[in-house]
């Protein structure tokens, strides 16, 4: 993420396909949607590790990944530095789905770390709100607070 390892996502994804292929394909999964990065960040890192991620494990499952179904709206403090119910805040509204672009109804959302499911929640409201009935998630690792 922050050694601009982008290989480390084509492996990642490569695991995640053989491990979680069949149930991804089960749910009957129609796009898969990266936790997208506000703009100025992903300018500064130079690409979103979610999104390459998603890339991949797209290519290797024939499932389209959708970039623009949903938009960071503004700059967060990054969540490693927070705890509790500070993660919850500073996502609060974070999230948006333009309107009229929902063409799906099931949709898996990529990330790359899960600690306490503030990021995944958010996302999915957003999602929600948007018209996407069913919503799965799938991350790189776990972290602990």
């Amino acid at each position: 993420k922050y050694g601009n390892k982008r290989c480390s996502g084509k492996l990642f994804a490569k695991y995640a396909a053989k491990k979680y292929g069949k149930w991804i394909k089960n749910n009957e999964i129609e796009a898969i949607v990266p936790v997208p990065m506000y703009k100025q960040k992903m300018k500064r890192r130079g690409y979103n590790q979610a999104e390459v991620f998603a890339t991949e494990l797209g290519k290797l499952l024939g499932i389209p990944v959708s970039r623009d179904i949903i938009r960071r709206e503004r700059d967060t403090v990054a969540m490693k530095q927070l705890r509790g119910a500070k993660r919850k805040k500073n996502l609060l509204n974070a999230f948006k789905v333009p309107e009229n672009i929902v063409q799906f109804r099931k949709v898996l959302v990529v990330d790359d770390i899960y600690t306490t499911g503030t990021t995944i929640d958010e996302v999915s409201k957003a999602l929600k709100g948007g018209g996407i009935t069913e919503i799965y998630s799938l991350c790189i690792c776990i972290g602990r607070m």
